[in-house]
């Protein structure tokens, strides 16, 4: 399972999804899709301009976990 990690970026940086919603030019939709972990695909578009803006990589926004409870195929 992979996790964003933007809500924690934010409040480390003190910032709001507003304010990263205005610096980096992404509708607040996606932005509230990253930050509340809702998202299926990421967007390296989408993933650039944020690490652009707020001085991270991909690395810093996105954590992988194993899943609790992995399908069987």
């Amino acid at each position: 399972m992979i996790i964003c990690k933007l809500k924690r970026i934010l409040k480390r940086k003190g910032w709001t999804r507003y304010k990263l919603q205005k610096e980096s030019g992404i509708t607040f939709p996606t932005i509230y899709a990253y930050y509340e972990n809702r998202t299926q695909k990421y967007s390296a578009v989408v993933m650039n301009r944020m690490c652009a803006v707020l001085g991270c990589t991909p690395g810093d926004l996105l954590k992988w976990r194993r899943d609790r409870f992995p399908r069987k195929r």
